[in-house]
């Protein structure tokens, strides 16, 4: 746990910058903070996405890819989810279209479209969740909860893991440090001042930390394997004690959407 420190204080100037975002837009009722946020976030991300599969062999247009993924998270910060489509669409087709007689295209235009897919795409399903009557509460409960599996699973992990999770991915993951990280986020869970009656709601707690812990593990090792072909410990050095952005945000890529469709599908909330 040597680099504890280093972490720790990353840790607390990201999620400060979160915050001010978050209520920043809330204050103002406009969505641009979180918007302008996200699009820092997915063009750093993007940059490292496009870093690791060049280092697989995979040149993609930087410019184009970039480009594209930031236009996606903000077409999709507006309300019209039209628009968003509709740029959605438009961002695929212009870097594919760069590739259509290169000797690699294939490689090349599935990249792209996993990449705007992974990033830009799945991380924009903060919105509506944002967006919603008492949506400020509720993204950051998402975050909270991401955020709450990380540290616990760290914490737990580093003190107690022995049992491996996915060796050949990741061997410092641990079955502990799943226990850990599910216990974290069940109690930010448990805590969130969102529910209407506390008591009835423990089965919603339960499964918001499951799918939460699931999928952020998954993300987690989703991202390790992408760094794993392309042989490197970090996507970047952003973050000291983290890596880069792509590795502090590889779990919630997955976890949001699935927190988001709970709060639309099941709660009925947004």
């Amino acid at each position: 746990m040597r680099d504890l420190l280093p972490r720790t204080i990353t840790a607390v100037i990201a999620i400060a910058i979160v915050v001010t975002a978050l209520a920043l837009g809330w204050v103002w009722q406009s969505i641009w903070p979180v918007a302008l946020l996200g699009a820092f976030v997915v063009g750093v991300a993007s940059w490292e996405y496009v870093q690791l599969l060049e280092r697989n062999g995979i040149l993609l247009n930087r410019l184009a890819f970039i480009s594209s993924a930031v236009l996606v998270i903000l077409a999709y910060g507006t309300p019209e989810a039209a628009f968003g489509d509709l740029v959605l669409w438009t961002a695929l087709v212009f870097p594919i279209a760069l590739y259509l007689f290169d000797p690699d295209a294939l490689r090349k235009i599935l990249a792209t479209m996993g990449g705007i897919i992974y990033i830009p795409y799945l991380l924009h399903f903060f919105y509506p969740l944002y967006r919603a009557e008492g949506g400020a509460a509720y993204g950051l409960l998402a975050l909270a909860l991401v955020w709450g599996y990380d540290i616990g699973a760290y914490l737990a992990g580093s003190a107690w893991g022995k049992s491996p999770l996915a060796p050949t991915i990741s061997p410092r993951k641990s079955w502990e440090g799943v226990a850990g990280g599910f216990v974290l986020s069940l109690t930010v869970a448990a805590i969130a001042p969102i529910w209407k009656d506390w008591w009835a709601s423990w089965p919603h707690m339960i499964a918001l930390a499951g799918i939460t812990s699931a999928l952020t593990q998954l993300g987690d090792l989703l991202e390790s394997r992408l760094k794993r072909f392309a042989h490197v410990k970090d996507t970047g050095g952003l973050m000291p004690g983290h890596g880069g952005l792509l590795d502090r945000i590889d779990g919630l890529l997955l976890a949001v959407p699935a927190i988001y469709f709970y709060f639309h599908l099941v709660l009925r909330w947004v």
